[in-house]
């Protein structure tokens, strides 16, 4: 299905929206990899974008990079057992021969097919050659592999929030989809959703996905931007504050209560040394180019602003013998990070700073926090909390998302 048209109003001309029911998820970026099916799977071969030959089989498949010289842009070239199978070519694409047969790619099984390219990564310092690989799968069953991920196994008397959750995962792909800035597919982490794959698919889960196939949130008859995050600490934020930009409406943030408070990661405490402080900020700095050439130098202070009517730290001004810097809203996660979690970022910006100085030199700093997440849009646990004390997927989701409507594309 190619593109939908719906309208939720007889007075407003129907929208359409472009999107495919089968969507490219993005699974990394590769030198080498292997593929296998739970069953014979087809392989088929490409030079050049044309379809050179195909294959049936249920041995595992290598699939590599073969350079003929440095000047060579390179080839992919795949080998079972026996030996090399095909060498120069451009793509590959697998796919299960068999109904309700999965394809496995790294010891993950995926609906749907698995497509194997050569890429220039130009995001290293020397650009390498890599093998892409997605994921080609119908959007109901690639929304039973990101449930898992991102709400968790469920009871049945949280189903309504697994059912939440599956139309605001829904809507956030459409919306992504459709977006005239997206390169039109989705990556498999966080930067959009944690997708498992087949294999982590859970019965319950699945059920809330197939009893809200084809219904997402809509305003002025388009997707919603339907962000969520784990736990909000009492109460969502407005989008604009969290990220910056115009106002939205539908993310104007909301009081939830104690619905949240049940989640393990509800509070939160983290303390820093000197070292810590001066190696994580520094750390940032260089990475967003504003580490001075004489660099960090010493920690003089550390002084937040907070937004009192959402609770959050909105600034963070850093100064040190070199320099004077500003960080805003969310990037105080990434800027601070967490002692007790190396390469993992701050839970949230809604803490209390408690800083240990000797005579006026900072020694250590301790944040007393609550929240997971970025706080935009639905908190899944307090989604959770809503489902066990009785409210339905549609009240939940009218919570979160001011004035939406669900409609019903397919």
């Amino acid at each position: 299905m190619t593109s939908q048209v719906f309208g939720f109003s007889k007075k407003k001309p129907p929208v359409r929206i472009e999107f495919d029911r089968q969507i490219r998820v993005e699974l990394g970026a590769f030198d080498s990899l292997t593929v296998k099916s739970s069953a014979e799977m087809i392989i088929e071969c490409y030079r050049d974008e044309e379809r050179a030959d195909i294959y049936y089989t249920s041995s595992a498949i290598g699939v590599f990079i073969i350079r003929k010289s440095k000047r060579d842009i390179g080839y992919i070239s795949i080998r079972d057992s026996n030996g090399l199978l095909a060498q120069e070519l451009s793509s590959v694409l697998f796919r299960p021969r068999f109904p309700n047969m999965f394809v496995n790619f790294e010891d993950r099984d995926y609906r749907g097919n698995i497509e194997c390219f050569i890429d220039l990564d130009n995001n290293s310092s020397s650009p390498l050659l890599r093998i892409k690989v997605f994921n080609l799968v119908d959007i109901e069953d690639y929304l039973k592999g990101v449930l898992p991920g991102e709400i968790g196994e469920r009871s049945e008397n949280e189903f309504e929030a697994a059912k939440a959750q599956a139309i605001a995962a829904r809507t956030y792909a459409i919306w992504r989809l459709s977006n005239q800035t997206n390169d039109k597919h989705l990556k498999n982490s966080i930067d959009d959703q944690l997708y498992l794959g087949a294999g982590a698919e859970l019965p319950l889960l699945n059920k809330a996905v197939e009893q809200t196939e084809g219904l997402i949130m809509v305003v002025n008859g388009l997707p919603i931007a339907a962000y969520y995050h784990a736990v909000c600490g009492g109460s969502t934020a407005p989008v604009e504050k969290i990220w910056g930009g115009s106002k939205i409406e539908y993310l104007s943030g909301t009081v939830d209560g104690d619905y949240c408070q049940w989640a393990k990661t509800y509070f939160w405490t983290e303390r820093y040394t000197l070292k810590d402080l001066n190696e994580n900020l520094s750390r940032y700095l260089a990475r967003m180019g504003q580490l001075p050439k004489k660099g960090f130098g010493k920690l003089i202070d550390i002084k937040f602003k907070e937004d009192q009517s959402i609770g959050r730290n909105i600034e963070m001004t850093v100064k040190t013998s070199t320099g004077k810097f500003a960080v805003f809203s969310d990037k105080i996660r990434w800027a601070l990070a967490r002692p007790s979690m190396p390469d993992v970022i701050l839970p949230s910006t809604r803490f209390k700073a408690k800083i240990r100085r000797d005579k006026n030199k900072i020694k250590s700093m301790m944040l007393v926090g609550a929240g997971n997440g970025h706080g935009v849009g639905m908190c899944q646990c307090g989604a959770i909390g809503r489902a066990r004390a009785g409210q339905s997927c549609m009240e939940i989701l009218k919570t979160y998302y001011k004035g939406i409507h669900i409609e019903k594309i397919y």
